[in-house]
């Protein structure tokens, strides 16, 4: 006998749904065999999937006959809102035919008080600052929600040629999300338009309790999933987060996430997510917010073969105007894979009305993509002309409050492992100031661990300034980080070059934007052009990176610093370089004062307490894992900063904005004991990194190559 798991197992995995007229025909074959005297193993098998699935109570799907909003409507008709409510954790919801293209219009407020989980928030003082950190992920109060479910939910319109549209009717007036899961949800071609999503005051909390809510959450406009949110052939455009003026924004809570779509965990397949919105203090995912697998194991948040543009964000902490990842929550570094898809003109920028001296705190950046955490992966993608508009300034570590199309975070400790990108445009995305400077700003790679190229790239401006800088920890293989040029690459791409803006841009006939240009029709795809054109081969082929890193023997100086410098200066042919570059990296260790209130100059002080002031002072201390946010390290780390300006500001030929790629320390190193201190000792290896090939389609699904060679980006041009 096959015991059946339980639903709770079992709603994640493929399921085998088999019909009675399907059953027979199994059971026919299966009597004819055994009459015969043979019996098939996979005869066999076929017959027990089918036992195992009718035994585990498969349940027939509902079939919503009629578009009206009605809860509980009269004897066979079936709302949408009505099959909802009466089904089974993960029975599929599906339509009538006679309902192909309908727009079911949504106006009752179905509950005021959404339970979703969410993330609890604390903050703690380091040397470096306050520092927030994760309490935990607790039940929250999401608000209101036209429709609402506590289980798992299948909403299955692929039999209708057209789909259907969930549309709210309340508008801003009388706000609410459109559709709020507490499980997984499964959609397929469905749209979803016109919720709005508003946080608002909530009585005042107990004051035993530490964590209580001050707003409700204004979280996924059209959808909000504490689950996985399953979307294929879907659309979900002019939905809108705001937070009300009066209430408070002195909590995480009051964070408004996610124009289109807020959940735990994205798969997205061939959907549209555009001409949503987010305002508020705090805001990130204009078009797309994901968690990132919070509380689910080997979690990839996926976006492939979709379009999502002509997004906005407005706030004073803005970050994502199209996508957004958390990385799973502080300490998970769950991946963000996007794959085939256009994310184009998308807009962060500061919130109007603000009071002035907000906007000298603020952050704006990732007009397409930002990543707070974990991994992001980019292949295949065409991501141009987002804009971030704000006020500019940095910090003492020089970390930038702006930053272009793709972004990660400037962490603390390190956050984003790695970016890896390939066979991808990323160009024409701007930063502008304030006073109306615009600046091309593509990638910034943020505190990341390591950026990785599969190749074949088309970028504009990469900006590698704050990407963690080489140390000297065995087994980390971290000299260097910047894995970048490789073969078919191209940085200072202008987008003009790449793809067709004259006549190869397809926009929508219906949906307007909410990002850059509002009230245009956004954009669908860009066809590529000039050197973007058939370029990537067809067979699988490797790239090689460069693990490299030291280590010094017990009690010896470590003056790796000053050995770099002067291998530098030997082989770029930099005469003086090394000593006018350490001159001026005293003279600034030297001027450093912490604490301006007490007498005397503060300089940074090492783990035992002593002064840092020299260029031998300055040392990688550790600890392993959050040493950025350590004071003794931030000498060294300024270091390394300092050095790639100054080898920019050099203009050596053939240095890119990678300045110590891969190449470069081949060149400047081999392994072995150093010839000017035998103590130090370089450990280097070249590794491979086989099996990259070409997406086997495009984001319409068209086949690639159309001629011998793949063109680069999301759209093969035919």
């Amino acid at each position: 006998m096959i015991a059946c798991a339980s639903r709770s197992s079992l709603h994640d995995r493929p399921r085998v749904v088999v019909g009675i007229h399907s059953w027979h025909l199994l059971r026919s074959g299966f009597m004819a065999h055994l009459r015969t005297g043979f019996v098939s193993s996979a005869s066999l098998a076929l017959l027990l999937i089918a036992v195992f699935s009718i035994g585990c109570s498969e349940h027939e799907p509902i079939v919503v006959n009629s578009a009206e909003d009605i809860e509980m409507p009269p004897e066979g008709t079936v709302t949408l809102r009505s099959a909802l409510a009466s089904a089974a954790s993960g029975q599929p919801i599906v339509f009538d035919p006679s309902l192909d293209g309908a727009v079911l219009e949504l106006s009752i407020v179905g509950e005021d008080h959404t339970t979703l989980k969410g993330e609890v928030m604390g903050i703690r003082e380091e040397p470096s600052g306050p520092v927030s950190y994760l309490v935990g992920y607790f039940d929250r109060d999401y608000g209101r929600s036209a429709l609402y479910a506590r289980k798992n939910v299948v909403i299955d319109a692929s039999d209708l040629p057209s789909g259907i549209t969930l549309a709210w009717t309340g508008g801003e007036s009388n706000p609410a999300r459109v559709l709020a899961v507490y499980g997984n949800l499964t959609m397929t071609n469905v749209s979803v338009t016109g919720g709005w999503s508003v946080a608002e005051e909530l009585p005042p909390p107990h004051p035993d309790d530490e964590h209580g809510q001050l707003s409700t959450r204004a979280r996924g406009a059209g959808i909000a999933v504490w689950g996985v949110a399953r979307l294929e052939r879907c659309k979900l455009y002019d939905n809108h987060c705001a937070r009300a003026i009066e209430v408070p924004a002195r909590s995480r809570d009051a964070g408004v996430f996610g124009g289109g779509v807020y959940a735990d965990v994205v798969h997205m397949d061939n959907c549209l997510v555009s001409g949503n919105s987010v305002s508020a203090t705090g805001v990130s995912g204009g078009g797309v917010f994901a968690v990132g697998g919070a509380e689910a194991s080997n979690t990839v948040s996926r976006i492939r073969r979709s379009v999502i543009t002509g997004n906005g964000i407005h706030g004073i902490f803005a970050y994502g105007g199209g996508v957004y990842s958390d990385g799973g929550g502080i300490g998970k570094a769950k991946k963000l894979a996007l794959e085939n898809s256009t994310i184009a003109r998308n807009l962060v920028a500061m919130l109007p009305d603000a009071p002035p001296p907000l906007y000298g705190i603020g952050y704006w950046r990732g007009g397409g993509v930002y990543v707070s955490n974990g991994f992001l992966e980019i292949h295949g993608c065409t991501i141009v002309e987002n804009e971030v508009h704000g006020t500019p300034r940095t910090d003492d570590l020089d970390k930038p409050n702006l930053a272009g199309g793709v972004a990660a975070t400037i962490g603390n400790a390190h956050a984003l492992e790695d970016m890896t990108i390939g066979h991808s445009i990323i160009a024409g995305n701007t930063v502008h100031e304030a006073d109306g400077e615009a600046d091309d700003h593509d990638i910034f790679t943020g505190s990341a661990f390591y950026f990785k190229s599969k190749g074949y790239n088309r970028i504009g401006v990469i900006d590698f300034s704050q990407i963690l800088v080489p140390v000297g920890q065995r087994d980390w293989r971290s000299l260097c980080r910047r894995h970048y040029p490789k073969q078919g690459d191209e940085d200072g791409a202008e987008v003009a070059d790449v793809l067709d803006l004259a006549t190869g841009v397809t926009q929508s006939s219906s949906i307007l934007s909410a990002g850059v240009d509002p009230g245009e029709p956004v954009v669908l795809h860009y066809e590529p052009q000039g050197s973007a054109l058939d370029q990537i081969p067809t067979a699988a082929y490797a790239v090689t990176e460069v693990l490299a890193e030291y280590e010094v023997a017990g009690g010896h100086q470590d003056d790796f610093l000053s050995i770099v410098l002067d291998r530098l200066e030997a082989h770029y042919g930099l005469d003086g370089f090394a000593r006018d570059f350490t001159v001026d990296f005293e003279s600034f260790l030297q001027s450093v004062d912490l604490d301006p209130e007490t007498p005397g100059a503060q300089p940074y002080l090492d783990p035992s307490g002593n002064a840092i002031v020299t260029l031998a002072d300055t040392q990688w201390f550790g600890p392993r894992v959050t040493w950025p946010s350590e004071l003794s390290n931030h000498p060294y780390i300024h270091f390394w900063h300092r050095l790639d300006v100054a080898l920019l500001a050099a203009d050596l030929p053939g240095m890119g904005p990678e300045v110590l790629g891969d190449d470069e320390w081949m060149t400047l190193f081999t392994p072995g004991p150093l010839p000017e201190n035998r103590y130090l000792r370089i450990f280097m290896r070249e590794h491979a990194v086989p099996g990259l090939a070409a997406l086997a389609v495009d984001q319409l699904g068209n086949a690639r190559p159309q001629n011998e060679l793949c063109d680069i980006g999301a759209i093969e041009r035919r």
